[in-house]
């Protein structure tokens, strides 16, 4: 693992809201860091499905994660958009960002949230400030 990836895990567990929802940083294939949440009763709505609040905080989550690593610097979400494709209520699912465009100021990124068998489960985007 690389001395960014131990820097934004370190930042990732210090942080008392991804605590809370149980959001988990990892390193995958020593490049890219996702984010994972074991889902549990606390993350589901009254229909018993995932939150769609615990999609958006993780894609959001994945995003700053992803962009943070790369500017060395905070970001500010600017706009997120969400979109709900599947519901799920049990299981792990992991969520992954890739950068479309990078400028100076503002990012522009993409991500999915996909379940233990690779379904998608939400995809979002976003636009960050890049806080300089």
């Amino acid at each position: 693992m690389t001395a960014v990836e131990h820097k934004m895990i370190d930042w990732f567990d210090k942080n008392p809201f991804l605590n809370h929802l149980g959001f988990e940083a990892m390193a995958q294939d020593g490049k890219d860091i996702v984010v994972k949440l074991s889902i549990d009763s606390r993350h589901l709505n009254i229909q018993q499905n995932l939150h769609g609040g615990v999609h958006a905080s993780m894609l959001d989550t994945v995003h700053s994660v992803a962009l943070k690593s790369v500017y060395q610097t905070n970001v500010t979400a600017l706009n997120l958009n969400v979109h709900y494709v599947t519901g799920i209520n049990s299981g792990l699912i992991t969520a992954n960002a890739r950068i479309i465009q990078q400028g100076y100021k503002i990012a522009a990124v993409e991500s999915e949230i996909v379940d233990e068998r690779g379904v998608l489960i939400a995809k979002g985007s976003g636009v960050y400030k890049i806080k300089r």
